[in-house]
């Protein structure tokens, strides 16, 4: 039987970075720890919340998560003293998005997982006290899944939290379906991280561990042969997201099956201008890269680049009027806004007054444009967009 509480590993502790097999996890206590690495227009940006802060993604360029460090930027978790309380998952990539079958040392000890179709949850401390969170915070999702955690789920979250570890679950459940439909609700154990080094707790021992507090864990699936050939046969099934490849050095891949893709909408269709530009808009673009050929990907991700680029360089155009017009009066502020700004910015500048944020009301902009074509070419020069649906052909398979 094993000890429930471990001891954390002392030997990365102090070391500045734990080096895995070809996989770096930086060493993040404090939030001034990540500050310097997200500087600038990236796509990451930070939350502030009465009880806590998220250092996040909003969109990603191609630069967004060139370093370990931005990698983490996936919904870190810090108090208000600037403490990190959790770390969820890094950024992982689909299989294709950055290294092709071909190109990966499968001899490297791995597992192949269930990909489940949920929320990923995870528990932090907060003042004092356990809740439950998903990338974003403390979401309505997240809220109904710690309705539903048993105390079998609360107690192993707590003890790893005391032990510095983050436990991650998936939230699935019939009031939380993405596409896979589930019978009841539940929260299966995905992995446990180590709050300040990063890395991942081995299968085997957080398999035990949670057969330990009775906890449901992620199918790990027999390979009989090459994983490769298991993972080319993945893209035709149905009735499951896909799977995700865990490395031994804490490298993750991840492959969604061709229907699930179709089923969230983001192959069918993207003949049209409004489908690509709705899969933008819901930041679904990693559904559909792996499953396209090569250049129809190339176009799809340089057309979700040219808009994310005008997402950002709107909002700095509103940003720099409104500085101008700090300390001015209602009044005076609405007329050198309708007399200065676009009109189809105007709404946004008024939001940003209002404190609604710019950035939402730019992709309010284009979420309205999804829904026709004559709406899309009325905003088109706001943000650079061009799309040849004719270039664009889907393969089987």
């Amino acid at each position: 039987m094993i000890s429930p509480t471990l001891d954390r590993p002392q030997a990365a502790l102090r070391s500045g970075f734990f080096l895995g097999d070809g996989t770096v996890f930086p060493v993040i206590e404090h939030i001034d720890d990540v500050l310097p690495h997200i500087a600038g227009d990236n796509g990451i940006y930070v939350s502030r919340y009465a009880t806590h802060d998220t250092i996040g993604y909003g969109h990603h360029l191609d630069e967004t998560f060139n370093s370990a460090m931005r990698r983490e930027c996936r919904g870190l978790k810090f108090d208000k003293s600037g403490r990190l309380m959790a770390p969820p998952f890094h950024k992982f990539f689909n299989l294709g998005e950055r290294e092709r079958v071909e190109e990966i040392d499968w001899s490297r000890p791995h597992r192949v997982l269930e990909k489940l179709d949920g929320s990923m949850i995870h528990p932090a401390l907060v003042d004092g006290g356990m809740v439950f969170m998903t990338r974003k915070g403390i979401t309505a999702q997240a809220i109904e899944a710690g309705s539903h955690a048993t105390e079998s789920v609360r107690a192993l979250a707590r003890d790893r939290l005391a032990a510095g570890r983050t436990a991650i679950f998936e939230f699935t459940s019939p009031h939380n379906r993405i596409v896979i439909g589930y019978d009841r609700p539940a929260l299966t154990l995905l992995a446990i991280r180590d709050n300040l080094t990063g890395t991942y707790t081995g299968f085997e021992e957080m398999q035990e561990m949670a057969g330990h507090f009775g906890v449901a864990v992620v199918r790990s699936h027999t390979v009989d042969g090459p994983t490769e050939t298991l993972l080319n046969g993945v893209r035709g099934l149905a009735d499951i997201e896909g799977y995700v490849v865990a490395f031994d050095d804490g490298h993750r891949l991840k492959l969604k099956t061709q229907h699930y893709a179709l089923r969230h909408k983001t192959l069918a269709g993207l003949a049209l201008e409004k489908n690509a530009l709705e899969c933008v808009v819901n930041d679904a673009i990693d559904d559909v890269v792996p499953l396209l050929p090569p250049m129809a990907a190339e176009r799809l991700l340089l057309y979700q680049s040219r808009i994310q680029t005008g997402i950002s360089r709107l909002e700095a155009q509103v940003a720099e009027r409104l500085e101008t017009l700090r300390g001015a009066d209602r009044g005076t502020q609405a007329r050198i806004i309708n007399e200065t700004l676009d009109k189809r910015l105007r709404p946004v500048a008024f939001k940003a007054l209002d404190g609604k944020g710019a950035r939402n009301a730019i992709l309010d902009i284009l979420r309205s444009a999804t829904h026709s074509q004559t709406r899309i070419d009325a905003v088109r020069d706001l943000f650079a967009m061009s799309w040849d649906g004719e270039d664009f052909e889907i393969q089987d398979g």
